[in-house]
Order: C-alpha cells, then structure tokens, then sequence
C-alpha cells in the first residue's frame, strides 16, 4: 500500500514539473528582426545602415514582457568642412572627414503591451525602456592599389581622438505595434531609439555633447511551445490540465 502511495506521488511531481515546464515555455518566445539604423550627433552629413538581431522574451503577465536583445547595426557619417588627417582620420581618397562604426549591443527591456493578445487581441502597441551594453569600433575604408593595378579596399580603425573605452552604456526607448498571426507566431514593427553615454561614436568630440543613434525595424517571434488559439483568443485565459492521475 506504501508503495502504491509512493508511486503515485512520484506521478504526481513529475506531472506537476512538465506542467511547469510547459508555462515556462508557453511564456518564453524567440524573435527576429532587421530594419535600418542612423546616428545622430556632431556629424552633419548621416548615413542610413542596415541593422538586424535576435530576441528572447518572457511574459510576466499578459501585457508585461521581459526582453533580452542583440542589435548588430553599422552607422556613419561626415563633415566636409573638417579636415580628415587633422581629426584622426584615416582614409586616403579624401581630405574631408567622415567615419563609419560598427555598434554590437546587447540589452534588457521590460515591455509593455496596451491589449491583452493572450486575450483575444489581434494587434497592440507596446512601449519599452531599459538598458543596453554595447561595443562600437569607428573605422574608415582605405583604398590600396595591389601590384597588378587592381583597388582593395581595406577598413582601418581610427586613432581615438581621446583614451575612452569601446564598452558603453546605452538607454533603449521606443514604441512599437504588434500583430498577431496566431497566438504562437507575433509580427511587430517598432522604433528604438538609444541614449549614449559617450560622444565618440563619430570619434570626434569638440562639442562634448553624447551621440545617439536609433533604429526602425520589422520582426518576427515564435513561442517556444505553442499554445492553442482556443485557450488563447477570446477565453482571456489560458487553460492548462496537468492530466495527472486522481489521488485515492
């Protein structure tokens, strides 16, 4: 009799820590995204670059989610009217300066959705803040002639214009609107724009004030387990049963 007892408590634990990890799952999701970037700073004239990254995000509640994110992007820009070799610059086709970096960051943003897609909600917009950690390396293209008379371009960091460091803080804040496709596959555009600590990412500080720079994206996120439209849209609720076996 014991061990019959025994033996179903045992179900019962393991039944009840699948059940768990099938929460954990159904408010764990991974997303994708790509969209443009562009700085703004002490540079006039600004470059429009491509930037994409992947995503990991939990629910706390319906409309409360937790994101870690990595944001690979490049930007750039110039001044025609500084000179290059005057300001650390590198390149050699031009006398005027103008830069390129190369921003790999990696940020914690708590997210907030105005409707409850869990709930029956097709779409939201959501807004987001948190914090990010990013390295950035400016650079310039240099134009080699090889020997049989042919160019090879060549990407050549710049001299920093002051001993800073290329790990940096960053305040990511945005908005954006999320669609949902069904209740496991959400499409979302959103614009994240980041707060510097630091004025070197055109790698020229006269005016000290800190740069910024921002990006427009479109994405693409999958639950890690799926969850089906009927225990999603219109309950408000989603309907778990553990199957464990009943208790005598």
């Amino acid at each position: 009799m014991m061990i019959k007892k025994y033996f179903i408590f045992l179900l019962i634990v393991c039944c009840c820590l699948q059940t768990k990890a099938q929460s954990f799952g159904e408010k764990t999701s991974i997303g994708f995204f790509g969209g443009v970037s562009k700085y703004e700073g002490s540079m006039p004239q600004t470059l429009t670059r491509g930037a994409a990254g992947i995503n990991f995000r939990y629910e706390i509640t319906d409309k409360l989610h937790i994101r870690f994110q990595f944001t690979a992007t490049e930007t750039g820009g110039g001044d025609s009217s500084l000179n290059n070799a005057a300001n650390n610059g590198n390149d050699t086709r031009s006398q005027f300066y103008y830069f390129h970096t190369n921003i790999n960051e990696f940020s914690l943003l708590p997210e907030y959705d105005f409707f409850n897609i869990n709930a029956g909600a097709k779409f939201t917009p959501y807004i987001f803040a948190g914090i990010g950690y990013y390295n950035f390396k400016p650079y310039q293209i240099v134009e080699n002639i090889r020997d049989n008379g042919t160019f090879r371009y060549q990407n050549v960091a710049m001299p920093k214009v002051e001993n800073y460091s290329n790990w940096q803080m960053s305040i990511p804040l945005g908005i954006g609107i999320k669609y949902a496709i069904s209740p496991n596959v959400i499409l979302n555009a959103e614009g994240n724009y980041r707060f510097l600590t630091n004025p070197y990412i055109d790698n020229y500080s006269a005016d000290k004030k800190n740069d910024k720079f921002y990006t427009f994206s479109l994405g693409i996120s999958f639950r890690f387990s799926p969850i089906a439209a009927k225990e999603s849209f219109g309950t408000g609720r989603r309907k778990r049963n553990c199957n464990c076996p009943p208790v005598y």
